[in-house]
């Protein structure tokens, strides 16, 4: 009889193991869904920044020498930077890789081990995209200076710089709200996986 009782006590010790698992898996999940969720909003935070502080550069369109000036307050511009890459944005999706990779994180569990895989791929495309659009800004600075220098110092040739700034500035929006919907994108497919 004792070893009825023994194997009793194993199973109910694996009922329990299994219910305790199943247990974690909706909250990791919404736990997921809530990193995700709260990277996008970061995001969407960071580049409206950025798009609200091109509103002074594009209204100084036709007066060159306002342009100038917008130019150039942009490029000195730190709280628009800052705002365009928080530091802590990174840092989320660091922390959900890790997490994904932790055997003692209940979150790895939580997802079909078939998905892991995508699931950190398209994790990985948040710090990317991020990545190459903080680079681009860091471009758009210099460039910007460097055509208000030419502005500030050519007597003949202001207007078609004028043109050339407004042509740059439409360039990146562009691509900025292109990197807005990939990033949203990349979170339903991620959403998706889970």
């Amino acid at each position: 009889m004792q070893v009825f009782e023994a194997l009793k006590q194993a199973v109910k010790a694996c009922a329990d193991v299994v219910k305790w698992g199943a247990g974690i898996q909706e909250p990791a999940r919404k736990g997921l869904a809530a990193d995700l969720q709260a990277i996008c909003t970061n995001c969407d935070a960071a580049y409206d920044a950025v798009l609200t502080r091109l509103v002074p550069i594009k209204n100084a369109f036709a007066d060159p020498t306002a342009l100038a000036t917008e130019l150039r307050a942009f490029a000195a511009d730190g709280t628009t930077r800052a705002n365009f890459k928080p530091d802590h944005l990174c840092g989320q999706v660091d922390q959900l890789l890790i997490r994904l990779s932790s055997n003692l994180d209940p979150l790895k569990y939580s997802i079909d081990c078939r998905r892991i895989d995508d699931v950190r791929q398209y994790l990985q495309r948040f710090g990317n995209f991020d990545g190459a659009i903080f680079q681009s800004y860091d471009e758009l600075v210099a460039e910007l200076d460097r055509i208000a220098t030419q502005i500030q110092t050519s007597a003949s040739d202001k207007e078609e710089r004028s043109r050339y700034a407004q042509h740059v500035i439409q360039s990146f929006e562009s691509d900025l709200r292109a990197t807005q919907s990939a990033v949203r994108d990349a979170k339903t497919q991620t959403i998706d996986l889970i």
